[in-house]
């Protein structure tokens, strides 16, 4: 008997050790949000201002790439303004345009990265509000 509960005790332990480095493989991200939250002006069909308000989030995958983004907060800020002012209404209203935005700012901040640090960090960029006024 006590060799059978020892065999089962064996067997819980290398199960369990298994789950464990099982869970180490995966990455376990970091999210970053620019705060505060991004607003600048576009303009509109009738040559009138329209603002565009967004709340960024990075996906981020270690601590090293937070400490980057934290070092180049301000040249990222700026280089999604200048994108963001840059599109049409038509561009920012349409559901397609928002997804082709957000994947722009994604490869143009990851290529800002490179050329600042010499690595893009942005696993993914998400938008978690997205206002046209």
């Amino acid at each position: 008997m006590k060799k059978l509960l020892w065999l089962l005790c064996i067997i819980t332990a290398s199960l369990s050790s298994a789950a464990v480095s099982a869970n180490n493989d995966k990455p376990v991200y970091i999210y970053f949000g620019l705060e505060p939250d991004i607003i600048t002006n576009y303009v509109s069909e009738t040559n009138k201002i329209g603002f565009i308000s967004v709340s960024v989030e990075f996906m981020l995958a270690n601590k090293k790439s937070l400490d980057v983004i934290e070092k180049h907060e301000p040249l990222i800020r700026d280089k999604i303004i200048s994108l963001l002012g840059q599109q049409s209404p038509q561009h920012l209203r349409s559901l397609t345009g928002r997804e082709e935005i957000r994947l722009l700012i994604q490869n143009e901040v990851n290529s800002l990265l490179q050329q600042e640090s010499g690595k893009g960090v942005i696993e993914n960029l998400l938008f978690t509000k997205y206002l046209l006024m």
